[in-house]
């Protein structure tokens, strides 16, 4: 384990030449995950800086839960997998400590947390293009059609990423259908969760399945843990961090999790902003942006489909035509396990959880949860960004 303080020397000693010899040089430990923990280290005078995320055997807010420190060389390995294939998305790597568990990577300046943005409800004109782009990117390119069946069994095996995925079965997929301690709404909805979620046979059947696929269908190098918190923006760029439940996975847990978070930002803004222009601009612009999202991935998936797609049987447009609907059909029913998990689940997510006013949060939540089910249930109405935002005005 390290220190602000003690970080500073190490990290000196792995990369003796990012700094000046006779730098004045700050640390500060910035994560604010339930994982990991992350520093940066800057150099007072000039200001150039670096990041070192470091893995714990445990996770860093519940010591008696064992993860493993593999998922941290899957991370690294992953981002520059990444980078490789959509640099503009990617920060930089700069070494990786195999014995101590430290990635060294860029500090990515300027850039802040989505989700925190979102919160404040400022607006990325530029989201839905960019995360549309890096996720056709990172994610067609490594299907069997682009890489070959072989090859990509061996990445398969290279990247079980066995605590992790453990954490999603469990957390989004298991144990917010169950009466326990440590799930719960807010009062007006406790009725309303205990009949649609926990006594919701029909759901639970469905998740039963989306699980099962979680488990079984490697069909991408997903990054696992897409949300706007691992999401970090300026008004003209974006970049994507944290993979670190990478994994070979459904394509559409990674775009289901984008579109849901974009749900919980839109939420919000229902119930905390004051009518008027600013509220509906805000309003169009994150309806806009899942619209938008959905069918620039499908277009730019065709586009790397069609230009890259190596295997005879999967090269017609009809193929195509089965394969794209069967990833929207995974988008809308892990859209709609992200939304009911962070809602009645023990890991939730300040856009909802930081409402002050009791019976706003309720609101947002009960959009949140009538959007869950729905899409679980039924998945095969989702097949255009028009579809979502349809849907979502209506409740």
């Amino acid at each position: 384990m390290y220190t602000a303080e003690s970080i500073i020397p190490y990290a000196i000693g792995k990369l003796p030449e990012f700094f000046p010899r006779n730098a004045v040089l700050t640390s500060e430990e910035i994560g604010d995950g339930n994982i990991n923990y992350v520093y940066r280290i800057k150099d007072t005078a000039s200001g150039k800086s670096l990041i070192v995320k470091h893995a714990e055997n445990e996770l860093r807010i519940y010591k008696a839960r064992f993860v493993g420190t593999d998922r941290n060389r899957i991370e690294y390995e992953v981002l520059e997998f990444q980078h490789r294939l959509a640099p503009e998305y990617v920060p930089e790597l700069y070494f990786y400590d195999e014995e101590n568990k430290n990635i060294f990577m860029e500090d990515m300046q300027g850039y802040k947390n989505m989700r925190y943005e979102l919160c404040e409800h400022k607006i990325f004109k530029n989201a839905a293009e960019h995360l549309a782009d890096f996720c056709a990117k990172v994610l067609m390119n490594t299907t069997d059609m682009v890489i070959g069946a072989m090859d990509k069994k061996e990445l398969v095996k290279r990247y079980v990423n066995i605590y992790p995925c453990e954490i999603t079965e469990r957390h989004v997929m298991t144990e917010p259908y169950q009466d326990l301690e440590e799930n719960g709404v807010c009062p007006e909805n406790e009725a309303f969760m205990r009949k649609m979620i926990y006594e919701n046979e029909a759901l639970k059947a469905r998740v039963g399945i989306l699980k099962d696929r979680f488990q079984t269908k490697a069909q991408a190098l997903i990054h696992g843990d897409l949300h706007t918190g691992s999401i970090f923006v300026t008004p003209e760029r974006t970049c994507i961090l944290d993979p670190e439940f990478a994994f070979y996975g459904p394509i559409g847990y990674d775009t289901g999790n984008f579109i849901a978070n974009m749900i919980f930002a839109y939420a919000n803004a229902r119930v905390t902003m004051k009518d008027g222009e600013e509220k509906t601009n805000y309003i169009d612009w994150t309806l806009g942006t899942i619209e938008s999202f959905t069918d620039l991935f499908v277009s730019k998936s065709l586009g790397v489909l069609r230009d890259k797609s190596k295997d005879f049987m999967m090269q017609s447009e009809e193929f195509f035509a089965l394969y794209i609907q069967d990833i929207l059909e995974d988008t809308a029913g892990y859209a709609g396990t992200e939304l009911i998990r962070r809602i009645v689940g023990s890991s939730g997510v300040k856009d909802i959880k930081a409402i002050e006013n009791e019976a706003a949060k309720a609101q947002a939540e009960k959009i949140c949860l009538d959007a869950g089910i729905f899409f679980v249930l039924n998945c095969k109405e989702f097949s255009s960004g028009k579809s979502y935002t349809e849907f979502l005005k209506t409740l």
